[in-house]
């Protein structure tokens, strides 16, 4: 199909409802390969009609005005779809789409044309019947009514059954980078009914559906689109506001009360501005404090403009903290769930999936059966190590396998076949405590340690692989393991020379147990003491 998209917005590239049409194209090209023509009419060189007709008249069909119109009505009679896209200026559309919609008037002929209800109009010099059209359009509102009513009277006249729409209320909330959980959300719908609008030529009810949801609720996105300005609430507006306390309020307003477990009071210092506020999250709501201040729960001492940065996605806040340009007092977990509170994503809590998550028992279980039986009995341990690494493939169909889960497998599949083989089990289980530990050093050498790899599901999933923070954490905790079993892997040896050889085991299970108390508490204690410089 021939695509022909036309940014009606002023913004250009940087358009919100460019977003919608981009995220519609890409669904509309799943597994299709279209002509895709994607005109700028805000750098489009279209003067206004004249109102001469000389369209109509001297050069019929063609404009006599020499811009860029006859190559874009070339365009425009020869696409099979065309997107509008653009935003609501005034109840209507932005000045330059609407002269190019004017300057379409050497498509039409002069004649006047009675219809079965009753009414008049031009009909068309070519036959379009074949076009379907898509009008992509935002605005600044919570709502279409009162202010989408004359656009939308207007193009279901000019195009009838072959219209489709996508209007999105509260669209200047695509540009808000902390807002892109809800707003990505919505442009999955988006993607989805291009999918659909390429098969059907129309969207699914639920798909509609979910494009007339609001993105936040009225009350919400008010405050947000009031605290967005730099003046004062009154009607004239000719104070500037200190902009820190408007960022502030649009924080409470984007406030998540799905992620509320107990009250917080997040305490603001903004070092550069020497300013202090105070955010009480609670159950229904969150509040501004800028006075009165009560013991807080998390306090964060950063300068505003690095924090602004980070909330916009344009500066790591791990990063930042690893470079000591800011710093946590106080409860650190509060860190740890600012997506949840003020990123629209919903709380860890409520996902109870399993599917496409790492588990670290699986790592475990293959090597623990080796250890437990093999002191024990050969032939049991080599028997017990071999059936637990046989039964890996089917553990991947319910958890993610990761690389050493399989390193894993081949080590102990070898190890266990060695011990079915009548090699001396003493060297067996020293060798495999070796290798175990040697695992966890040398995946220190390489980006992402071993540890981090089963321990991100508790920390918001694979996007903590590239927290920096997150990633020391799990370096310094991967080669505390591996030099543990490397001492393990020598007290094995004198241990299967002792009396105690066929517990060894279950002794040496007791080390690992005190590391994994410590790593609980480590985790925790080291990104705090970070986060406080």
């Amino acid at each position: 199909m021939n695509i022909l998209v036309l940014n009606g917005s002023p913004r250009g590239d940087e358009s919100n409802t460019l977003k919608l049409a981009n995220a519609f194209l890409e669904g509309l090209s799943e597994g299709s390969s279209h002509r895709i023509d994607i005109i700028s009419i805000c750098q489009s060189n279209i003067e206004h009609c004249r109102g001469c007709f000389a369209c109509w008249t001297k050069t019929p069909g063609r404009c006599i005005i020499k811009d860029d119109m006859a190559e874009l009505t070339e365009k425009y009679i020869n696409a099979d779809v065309i997107l509008w896209s653009f935003p609501l200026y005034y109840l209507g559309m932005p000045s330059k789409i609407k002269a190019f919609l004017d300057r379409l008037l050497p498509t039409n002929l002069p004649f006047m044309a009675v219809y079965e209800d009753g009414t008049s109009g031009h009909p068309p010099r070519y036959d379009l019947s074949h076009q379907r059209h898509v009008l992509i359009s935002t605005c600044g509102f919570y709502s279409t009514k009162n202010n989408y009513d004359a656009l939308l009277r207007q193009f279901e006249i000019m195009f009838g059954k072959r219209l489709a729409k996508i209007i999105c209320p509260e669209g200047e909330l695509l540009r808000v980078p902390q807002l892109s959980a809800r707003t990505g959300d919505y442009l999955s719908y988006v993607k989805k009914a291009g999918e659909e609008f390429a098969l059907y030529g129309s969207f699914s009810e639920d798909t509609q559906s979910k494009l007339e949801e609001l993105l936040y609720p009225p009350e919400v996105f008010v405050e947000m689109a009031d605290a967005s300005w730099d003046i004062k609430g009154s009607a004239q507006g000719d104070e500037p506001r200190d902009p820190s306390y408007n960022f502030m309020r649009q924080m409470a307003a984007i406030y998540n009360p799905q992620s509320y477990v107990k009250d917080i009071i997040l305490e603001m210092f903004f070092t550069d501005l020497d300013k202090t506020y105070q955010l009480l999250l609670g159950k229904e709501k969150c509040t501004v404090k800028t006075d009165a201040f009560i013991p807080y729960t998390t306090r964060i001492e950063i300068s505003f403009e690095i924090w602004r940065q980070i909330s916009e996605g344009k500066l790591n806040g791990a990063e930042a903290m690893m470079k000591k340009q800011y710093r946590v007092l106080g409860d650190f977990d509060t860190m740890l769930k600012m997506d949840e509170y003020f990123g629209g994503k919903k709380p860890a809590l409520e996902d109870h999936s399993e599917l496409g998550k790492t588990n670290m028992s699986i790592l475990l279980y293959q090597w623990i059966a080796l250890w437990v039986l093999l002191p024990i009995d050969a032939v049991w341990g080599g028997a017990a190590g071999i059936l637990s690494c046989a039964l890996i493939p089917m553990l991947g169909y319910r958890y993610r396998l990761t690389v050493y889960d399989r390193i894993s497998g081949i080590l102990v599949s070898m190890l266990s076949l060695t011990a079915l083989l009548s090699v001396d089990k003493a060297l067996i289980i020293c060798l495999s405590y070796l290798l175990f530990g040697m695992l966890w050093l040398l995946s220190c050498a390489v980006k992402i340690p071993l540890s981090a790899h089963y321990s991100s599901g508790d920390y918001g999933g694979d996007g903590a692989l590239s927290n920096p923070l997150f990633i020391k954490t799990n370096r310094i905790l991967t080669m505390a393991w591996g030099v543990l079993y490397l001492l393990i892997a020598a007290l094995s040896y004198f241990l299967m020379s002792s009396p105690l050889s066929a517990y060894t085991g279950l002794i040496n299970s007791a080390a690992p147990a005190l590391m994994g108390a410590f790593t609980i508490w480590f985790a925790k204690w080291y990104p705090a003491k970070v986060a406080k410089g």
